[in-house]
């Protein structure tokens, strides 16, 4: 029994060694510490895992601390914890101080845009349009006003869009709106988050100009 238990006492020793002769280093390791919080926001797909991520680094933190691992090994792994659960925080902060606003319900509406970006899809016979509503309220079919976001984009049928249309165009359409979809199945491509990004709180498609 004497000499595992030798064994077992040697491993945090060596560490607490190791990281007393690279005290000197350890600050190279704060980037890395923050930028895996960071990465996890991304990797993690809901605000769920993101708030588990937050315990478990606590967690670990506080494990470190109670358990005797040695003084700098436990202050190194409660830092790294720390660091962690401070980049996710961060990154988390920052997703939702720059968040758009984004369309609550489908609405089908006639509002003014500027067009921001013109992107043809000529397989589909459509002209993609990232647009940002202006000049005036939009209204419903039924002429009551609706709240759009501040960017929506919107798929329109070439047949239907103004001639010679460019950028920075003012343009007036009626569209179906909705908010951007999820995922259809878990793993597959989240339009939601890359028009969360963009900024883009509503897709659909008009019905002409």
């Amino acid at each position: 029994m004497s000499v595992p238990m030798a064994g077992q006492r040697s491993v945090p020793r060596a560490i607490e060694r190791w990281l007393e002769l690279e005290r000197d280093q350890l600050v190279l390791w704060v980037p890395v510490a923050l930028g895996a919080g960071i990465a996890m926001w991304f990797v993690l797909p809901r605000w769920q895992g993101w708030v588990l991520w937050l315990l478990i680094a606590g967690a670990i933190g506080i494990g470190a601390r109670a358990l005797d691992w040695g003084a700098r090994t436990s202050r190194v792994i409660a830092m790294a914890a720390a660091l962690a659960a401070l980049g996710m925080a961060m990154i988390w902060w920052r997703a939702e101080r720059v968040a758009a606003p984004r369309l609550s319900r489908a609405v089908v509406a006639e509002f003014t845009a500027r067009v921001e970006r013109i992107e043809p899809l000529a397989a589909r016979a459509l002209i993609r349009l990232r647009l940002r509503p202006c000049c005036g309220a939009a209204v419903r079919s039924d002429g009551k006003p609706v709240g759009l976001p501040p960017r929506v984009r919107v798929n329109v049928p070439i047949s239907d869009a103004p001639p010679a249309l460019t950028a920075g165009a003012i343009i007036r359409l009626r569209a179906r709106l909705l908010p951007p979809p999820m995922p259809a199945v878990p793993g597959a491509y989240d339009y939601a988050r890359v028009a969360w990004f963009e900024g883009i709180g509503a897709t659909g498609r008009g019905f002409g100009g």
